[in-house]
């Protein structure tokens, strides 16, 4: 499992090594991580910290490696990695894995049938990636590992590293800060924005 201390860096640091990195829940299965989006607490008008700490987004400034959940339109659970120092708003947002077997029980967290799956879309945009891990918000807070059941586990793989501007923003559009798998068929859009995809 990752250390702690991989997450004690600026979140635009983080990010692109991520790419090819496993995210792993206990009991449900998970995937090769194909696309992060990094965001920033200074200069990032996009984060969710930018304003100031709330009630909502507290767990973005907890110690790196903690986990911060946000819930999407009400209904898209969206998994993020905290970043950086203590009280710093700096995190990665998940969007999107390859996913590795077992995927019976990921299919039907989003009610699929495993055997009628077409398994790119498993988990390509961050509320499936939520959905299919079985995400919801009474982990926002806790820390990767045993409390949270979520892992963040390296075996070596360095896949080829592309970057682009985020999905789904209307501030901070400039800031070329997402970080992706070249070549990759796990990303979460390729071309126009679905609804669902959106931070």
């Amino acid at each position: 499992m990752l250390e702690t201390s991989f997450f004690d860096r600026p979140s635009d640091v983080v990010a692109p090594e991520l790419i090819g990195k496993i995210v792993w829940r206990a009991g449900v299965g998970g995937g090769r991580l194909t696309e992060v989006e990094a965001y920033l607490p200074l200069g990032d008008p996009a984060c969710h910290g930018a304003r100031g700490m709330t009630r909502r987004n507290r767990a973005l400034f907890g110690p790196p490696g903690t986990i911060y959940i946000y819930l999407s339109y009400g209904v898209h659970v969206l998994l993020n990695l905290v970043c950086d120092r203590e009280s710093v708003a700096s995190a990665v947002l998940v969007r999107a894995f390859e996913p590795l077997e077992p995927i019976d029980l990921m299919a039907r967290n989003r009610g699929l049938d495993p055997r009628a799956l077409h398994l790119r879309d498993l988990s390509r945009g961050p509320g499936r990636v939520g959905q299919a891990l079985g995400l919801d918000l009474r982990i926002d807070g806790l820390p990767l590992g045993t409390a949270s059941g979520v892992a963040l586990l390296d075996d070596g793989e360095r896949p080829p590293v592309g970057s682009s501007s985020r999905v789904g923003i209307s501030e901070g559009t400039e800031l070329q800060l997402r970080f992706y798998w070249e070549g990759s068929g796990y990303l979460s859009r390729g071309g126009k924005l679905r609804r669902g995809d959106e931070r």
